[in-house]
């Protein structure tokens, strides 16, 4: 009889279902850091920024082409300063068992207007809270490089200067503060090449967003840049057989072989290019020569190149290309619409004219014009370019690591040290590695690659061992958190196959590394970090 009543009770308790009726408690609402995660959802953390979405993925996610294999809250917003801004930025999450208590933000290349998830994605492996922007816009035509999102946007182009990414850093601190309970103990920035630019302009305007900031390729003054790559695509928009892969191809063999081994070691590489003072006349054809050697119009596009844009008074507007670089140049400075984004920065943004031509750039009064450009409220020049101002940044004990190729032919790595020499003119070398230590890397193209020494993490690729001797990221945490400085790194060569191939410290500017004229010239411990000495006189 007992067994009887149990199965009653027991096909009574599977009809429950159907009835829409209940056997037991209701399932448990999200608890933890999905529950944590979904609350975010349609927050508004200030009157000009919300959180549009907040999903927790417990299995990782797909972002564009990046593939995310740890758990992770993933938080979309937007922000809107003026009316026509339109801001996303996204925030992911580890779980509270696994954040580190650090939050990095992560900076993007060219005009783009889109996020960066790859370095996301490993941010958030290493167990920080992450965030990206896609500054103000989307990206127009020509990807990176389309400017379209500019043309009648003022504001648009004010939130690329900067706008976007400080109201998209403190709505992350925002959000951490929110889904953790509490802010992330330590603040760090990210980037290279405009991100660099825009790591530079969050040290000096916001300079509360970051505790240390690691920066590469950065083009203080976006102004200065878009002169140069104008300049340097004169030539061959004049000429078309001025800049040739078969001339880079000579002239960068040529120069490498005359400048090699003035840093004493044969390696391929021009450890500093300052010191490469060769005129490269002296590769032009002879009388009857046609092979191996430039024509006058290529030797004169070189000379050009590597003077440097100017005005008719001699007027520096940006330096030159150094020697070492020229094996980029076809990329950056040939076809229909060579110069990087100069090519719609004074159509679409500076001038706001679809039709001025850009052959028809004058760098006495173009320039003036584009300086001097109305945006908003400001001009165009303050909006977009930087000081060595450092005064508030340092004075709450913030870092900055900046880094650069010697062969960077997208960014002149003169830029970068006129900078620097600035930085220290204006506090002294003693106070200003207080606060910036700056690492040159022979060899190196733009924020990566190229035929020397690189890979000391971030966009420079993975470093040989993971501390602060070898990795930037990690140098940067160390001197935030420890008060450990860094005065070299250890940089790598590796073949096609990412076998190290030679090691060498990369040291702290104005320091350059010296072989020590004993030891393996392919070992980092044959070679010493050593005051350059004067510097011949540039050539042009």
């Amino acid at each position: 009889m007992r067994r009887a009543h149990l199965k009653s009770f027991a096909a009574i308790t599977a009809l429950l279902p159907m009835l829409g009726l209940s056997s037991g408690p209701a399932p448990a609402a999200p608890s933890g850091d999905a529950q944590s995660c979904a609350a975010l959802a349609g927050k508004r953390l200030s009157p000009d920024t919300v959180i549009e979405s907040a999903v927790f993925k417990p299995d990782g996610d797909t972002v564009g082409n990046t593939k995310v294999t740890a758990p992770f809250c993933r938080v979309a917003g937007v922000a809107r300063p003026t009316a026509d801004s339109r801001i996303g930025f996204e925030v992911w999450l580890p779980p509270a068992s696994v954040w580190n208590g650090r939050f990095q933000g992560e900076g993007s290349g060219g005009s783009a207007g889109s996020l960066s998830p790859g370095p996301m994605a490993a941010a958030l492996r290493r167990g920080f809270a992450t965030m990206s922007t896609d500054n103000g816009h989307l990206d127009g035509e020509g990807g990176g490089h389309g400017l379209s999102w500019a043309y009648g946007h003022p504001e648009k182009m004010i939130d690329w200067a900067w706008r976007g990414l400080h109201l998209s850093t403190v709505a992350a601190k925002q959000v951490i503060r929110d889904f953790y309970g509490k802010p992330a103990q330590y603040n760090y920035f990210l980037s290279c090449s405009a991100g660099g630019h825009h790591a530079i302009m969050e040290a000096t305007r916001f300079p509360q967003d970051y505790d240390g900031l690691v920066g590469g390729a950065a083009p203080w003054k976006w102004t200065a840049l878009m002169f140069g790559h104008t300049w340097n695509a004169m030539p061959a928009l004049k000429d078309q057989s001025a800049v040739t892969p078969d001339s880079v191809a000579i002239l960068n063999r040529k120069m490498v072989a005359a400048c090699d081994r003035l840093d004493g070691v044969e390696d391929g590489v021009i450890a500093d290019p300052r010191r490469c003072t060769v005129d490269p006349v002296q590769f032009q054809c002879k009388t009857g020569q046609s092979a191996d050697c430039l024509t006058p119009v290529q030797v004169a596009a070189a000379r050009h190149i590597y003077a440097g844009a100017t005005r008719s008074d001699g007027t520096q507007l940006m330096p030159g290309q150094v020697r070492g670089t020229e094996l980029g140049w076809i990329g950056q400075m040939t076809g229909p619409t060579p110069g990087g984004s100069s090519w719609e920065f004074w159509k679409m943004a500076a001038f706001q004219d679809p039709n001025f031509v850009y052959t028809s750039f004058d760098f006495d009064k173009d320039t003036a014009r584009a300086l001097n450009a109305r945006l908003s409220n400001t001009t165009l020049g303050a909006a977009y370019d930087q000081t060595p101002d450092f005064d508030a940044f340092a004075k709450r004990g913030g870092k900055f690591l900046l880094f650069q190729g010697w062969a960077d032919p997208v960014i002149t790595p003169l830029m970068d040290v006129d900078f620097v020499n600035k930085v220290i003119a204006r506090y002294g070398e003693k106070d200003a590695e207080r606060f910036l230590r700056f690492f040159l890397l022979p060899g190196m193209g733009h924020c990566s690659g190229g035929v020397g020494y690189s890979h000391i993490g971030g966009a420079t690729g993975a470093p040989v061992q993971d501390d602060a001797d070898h990795d930037m990221e990690r140098a940067i945490e160390a001197w935030v958190e420890k008060g450990r400085a860094p005065a070299r790194l250890i940089a790598a060569r590796m073949d096609a196959d990412r076998n190290v191939t030679a090691t060498q410290p990369v040291c702290q500017y104005p320091k350059l590394a010296q072989y020590d004229g004993r030891g393996d010239p392919k070992a980092a411990a044959s070679y010493s970090c050593r005051d350059p000495g004067p510097m011949p006189p540039q050539p042009m």
